[in-house]
């Protein structure tokens, strides 16, 4: 499940990579997004452990992107499959109204998860920002998802004052959907709240030649 992009190797997220996903994490840049402390290289192992597992069942999971040349860990990213769960079910109203949305993957550990469409993200350190880093995840994202996955669609989700990660959502080609409200962060409040919003980039396979 190894890729290779103009500049990044993306090896899979798993136990044997975790001191470098605590890498990502830890960036001054990064752990703001996902929670109200830097976390500790134990949370960074139980992460990379669960990744593991969902490549391991689910066939999919995060990457861990290194530099072709330095070797250096620039950030993580690529796809996961999405709980069938209400708060997950807030990304139906912006899917067709078809039968494959709703259909769930055939195994069902470690949770039950959709079938047909993934959720896309990425995570960079600061001093990699901004060097279209995030495109190139992106890019082999929405290749893995249609050509090796077979998937129908892939969303991006992410916190709505995050104008930086939506700008990357429309450069590589999707489109704007709408918001959802679900744990984050909130521009201008201190803390996690339950009812963030976050913006919905969609990419449908049947879009992919336009």
């Amino acid at each position: 499940m190894r890729r290779f992009t103009t500049r990044l190797r993306l090896e899979p997220a798993g136990p044997s990579r975790a001191s470098d996903l605590w890498t990502v994490h830890e960036d001054e840049e990064v752990w703001p997004w996902y929670g109200t402390a830097r976390p500790s290289p134990r949370q960074a192992e139980r992460w990379a452990a669960s990744m593991g597992e969902s490549w391991r069942l689910h066939g999919v999971h995060k990457w861990i992107a290194y530099d072709r040349m330095s070797g250096e860990v620039v950030g993580r990213g690529g796809l996961s499959r999405t709980p069938v769960d209400d708060d997950w079910g807030q990304i139906y109203a912006f899917l067709p109204a078809e039968p494959w949305v709703r259909v769930p993957y055939g195994v069902r550990r470690p949770f039950v998860a959709h079938a047909n469409w993934l959720e896309l993200g990425w995570a960079l350190r600061g001093r990699f920002q901004g060097r279209g880093y995030a495109s190139e995840i992106g890019r082999a994202g929405l290749a893995f998802a249609f050509d090796v996955l077979g998937a129908q669609a892939v969303v991006s989700c992410t916190a709505r004052h995050n104008v930086r990660s939506r700008a990357v959502m429309e450069r590589i080609g999707m489109r704007y959907a709408g918001e959802i409200r679900t744990r984050g962060m909130v521009e201008g409040v201190e803390g996690e709240r339950d009812d963030a919003p976050f913006a919905v980039c969609v990419r449908l396979r049947k879009d992919r030649g336009r």
